[in-house]
């Protein structure tokens, strides 16, 4: 099983000089994607490295931050305050549970689900991939994921990273009904 995030040793860090660690070189795909992404969202790319990894770092992130384990049911790792504030889950709650199990609801695409995880398990990056989640109080949401892995300083993936953009919101774009699921608080 990948180490487990010490947030602990994160703090510690945000404290002190990072280490910087050698990578193994972008492929093209990869630099095109980190270009693309960057200036689609105006900000930096997703982060590679393990030591990228700050939770105070990703705190200031605007961007709706997820980590999750490598292996299926991916639970989460950790999140981001703007997570947080677009899902509705707290980050203590939702930490050792599934994406799946907090955003996905009647209208939620498995396929597009299988899609995300095959492309991360194969190394790929994964670009603007069109979601429907719900938050925890059911309301809908269309979002754009983009995914991609994070790796130790052997260049093994230990986490996989999402980020989430709401499109809009859902009845303005996709023109249905509010739906409010009642199981969901």
């Amino acid at each position: 099983l990948p180490p487990q995030l010490n947030l602990d040793r994160m703090e510690q860090l945000s404290n002190t000089e990072k280490i910087k660690r050698k990578l193994p070189p972008l492929d093209e795909d990869q630099m095109s994607f980190n270009t693309v992404y960057s200036a689609q969202a105006n900000t930096l790319p997703l982060p590679r490295s393990i030591d990228e990894i700050d939770q105070a770092e990703l705190d200031k992130d605007k961007r709706a931050i997820v980590l999750t384990g490598t292996r299926n049911p991916f639970n989460i790792v950790t999140v981001n305050t703007a997570w947080e504030e677009l899902c509705g889950h707290g980050r203590e709650e939702c930490r050792g549970k599934s994406l799946g199990e907090l955003l996905q609801g009647p209208e939620t695409d498995a396929n597009t689900g299988r899609t995300l995880v095959s492309k991360l398990l194969a190394g790929e990056q994964v670009d603007s991939l069109l979601m429907t989640n719900y938050t925890k109080s059911g309301r809908k949401f269309l979002n754009s994921v983009s995914a991609g892995q994070i790796v130790n300083e052997l260049g093994k993936t230990v986490y996989f990273v999402g980020v989430l953009s709401e499109v809009g919101d859902y009845n303005h774009v996709c023109g249905d009904e509010a739906v409010q699921l009642p199981f969901m608080a």
